[in-house]
């Protein structure tokens, strides 16, 4: 075999085996990456929803309340107050109005890197009337109409009412809103795999 056949013969070769090592080492490094890739933890609407309505009912505002209430009432005949028969007292009473929402009719949905998320309306959770907090003052004695305990158990029922719709007309359904929106992206963000990759966006349904 001649010297030039040879060498053009031993270039072949280590070509070969070149290009041979870059095809192995292009499917490692695809490998590696494709490893990588399915390595990353899932973010899936299930795991989302399950892990946010572990919190059944999510109160994400108090409001508390000290008020004062006048109850009157007067026997009547055919719609007109019999004279001498009014009863009245006042009343002072304290207590506290939750606001939040139903965490079980929320609904998650993850769309390629955006998390949303939608919630219930925000409604009342609890009203709560401290019943040590309740003093009665000025009194009426009227032997035609006295006042019995459930005089006072009415009232302070119509009172709570009362309060609930003051607090509502004043806005407390819609900070509490806010406040719930904020809350659930805050717990979302704590989740290291969301946090830089994910954006998050948190509705009520309509």
């Amino acid at each position: 075999m001649k010297l030039g056949e040879s060498i053009r013969n031993t270039k072949k070769t280590i070509t070969s085996i070149l290009f041979l090592m870059l095809i192995i080492a292009l499917i490692f490094f695809a490998g590696m990456k494709f490893a990588d890739r399915n390595s990353e933890p899932e973010i899936s609407s299930t795991a989302l929803a399950q892990q946010l309505q572990e919190v059944n009912e999510l109160a994400v505002l108090d409001y508390n309340y000290t008020k004062v209430g006048k109850f009157e009432n007067s026997l009547k005949l055919n719609g007109w107050s019999i004279p001498l028969t009014k009863k009245s007292f006042l009343l002072t009473y304290a207590g506290r109005i939750q606001a939040g929402v139903d965490m079980s009719a929320m609904e998650v949905n993850v769309k390629g890197k955006k998390i949303l998320v939608t919630l219930p309306e925000v409604r009342i959770l609890n009203n709560v009337l401290d019943e040590k907090s309740i003093e009665v003052y000025d009194e009426t004695k009227n032997i035609f109409n006295p006042i019995s305990i459930n005089d006072y158990k009415t009232f302070a029922t119509k009172q709570k009412e009362r309060v609930e719709d003051e607090a509502i007309e004043n806005g407390l359904l819609s900070e509490a809103a806010t406040k719930a929106q904020s809350t659930i992206r805050k717990f979302l963000q704590m989740i290291p795999e969301i946090k830089d990759d994910y954006t998050i966006e948190v509705t009520f349904k309509k």
